[in-house]
């Protein structure tokens, strides 16, 4: 059993007595008892929680130059019912959070894709963009030059380039679909960056290696939908 399935079952059988006590004087101080051992079971969620997203964005931060991430419409998102719960216990405000403030005080960029910026609807060959793209279709095939690709890579490669795209001095078109954001105040001195993406899958060509457009060699993170 997984530590969310652990955290959901314990504070279950707090949540179901809560509901069942009926009001009187025994049943009161009953009803204190159970909600204060449902809050230090939530209490405890929620440090975990707080506790894992620390140690993600230390760790991103710590190993890569560039980030990248999206505005996701949250609010959006949790009107799906099937998704809402796993939506809201993923914590994407305070990973944001954290990210901004934690590349500042490092001196790395975080990029912020346009929240219409199609990631994973975008061919990450041919640059040709879908219609439409379900959420149940995990695979991305492109019908122009053929593609077939696993979509969160797909979109993971759309945000790397863009990445490279709006860091880059001559790049025209990448402010229109993200932003960066700029250190201010000394870049402060980090250990050499590796390559790679999120995922753990194999990185895009070029990102994360020496070479004319990287010449720091710092990492290259997409971080996918």
């Amino acid at each position: 059993m997984t530590a969310k399935r652990r955290n959901a079952a314990a504070r279950r059988p707090g949540r179901c007595r809560a509901a069942r006590i009926r009001r009187g004087v025994n049943n009161r101080r009953i009803a204190g008892d159970v909600r204060a051992e449902l809050a230090k079971a939530e209490a405890r969620v929620a440090n975990q929680r707080r506790d894992g997203l620390h140690k993600l964005t230390s760790r991103l931060v710590r190993e890569f130059g560039t980030i990248v991430i999206e505005d996701l419409n949250v609010a959006g998102m949790v009107r799906n019912r099937c998704l809402a719960k796993s939506i809201h216990d993923g914590g994407f405000g305070e990973f944001r959070r954290q990210l901004t403030y934690k590349t500042a005080w490092s001196g790395a960029r975080l990029v912020v894709a346009d929240r219409f910026y199609p990631s994973s609807k975008t061919c990450s060959r041919c640059r040709s963009v879908k219609a439409k793209l379900g959420l149940r279709e995990r695979v991305f095939r492109c019908e122009v030059c053929g593609l077939v690709l696993d979509r969160d890579l797909n979109a993971a490669r759309n945000l790397a380039a863009l990445a490279v795209a709006a860091v880059t001095p001559w790049a025209s078109s990448a402010s229109c679909v993200a932003t960066v954001n700029v250190p201010a105040g000394n870049r402060v001195r980090r250990a050499r960056a590796r390559s790679g993406t999120a995922t753990g899958r194999p990185a895009p060509s070029g990102a994360g290696q020496p070479g004319r457009g990287n010449p720091a060699g710092q990492g290259m993170l997409s971080h996918v939908s």
